[in-house]
């Protein structure tokens, strides 16, 4: 029985060190060249921080894209990292400040950052160096153009019909339950 103890407070034990994180577990990125951080990106973009939002386990960083150097990227743009530094979050970054992002993913859909892909405070050496692995950077895709006039749909307004028709006829059918089960009790 002593023996049957021990072993469940190992195992207890195992567990609260396998399963809390501690200072050992954090975030390690290998330092690496800005060239082959320009390789490993699918987007590198130079643009300004708008504003910061975390829920605690990711951050969503709003960009301002000024430069694109790879991939693709809209004027306006979310970034999307782990919240905590430990998990190669970004940390804290500065709104109204120019960054060099280096982004897994591409215009549209899901663009993820982290420590190690090689996200930085603007400075133009590093720009330049960017710039000789891809090139001369361009802007940003433009807005989608809408061309011709504007047509209104022609189900706005009218959208709540089938909601309301559904509940009267789920109404009627409950009432004619009623009246039934009223007539076979007398």
């Amino acid at each position: 029985m002593a023996a049957l103890r021990t072993l469940l407070v190992l195992a207890v034990a195992a567990g609260i060190l396998v399963l809390t994180p501690s200072a050992s577990w954090a975030c390690s990125c290998a330092m690496v060249p800005t060239a082959a951080s320009v390789k490993h990106a699918e987007t590198v973009v130079d643009g300004t921080l708008k504003w910061v939002a975390s829920n605690g386990v990711e951050t969503t960083y709003s960009v301002s894209v000024d430069k694109v150097y790879k991939g693709r990227a809209a004027a306006r743009e979310k970034l999307v990292g782990p919240a905590d530094e430990a998990a190669c979050g970004l940390g804290s970054l500065a709104t109204d400040e120019r960054y060099l992002f280096f982004i897994n993913g591409t215009h549209p859909g899901r663009m993820r950052v982290s420590l190690c892909g090689g996200t930085v405070p603007y400075d133009a050496r590093t720009a330049a160096e960017i710039q000789a692995v891809t090139g001369v950077p361009r802007g940003p895709m433009a807005p989608p153009v809408v061309s011709g006039p504007v047509t209104k749909d022609p189900d706005e307004g009218t959208r709540w019909l089938p909601v309301v028709g559904s509940s009267l006829a789920v109404g009627l059918v409950l009432g004619g339950l009623l009246l039934l089960a009223r007539r076979f009790r007398s």
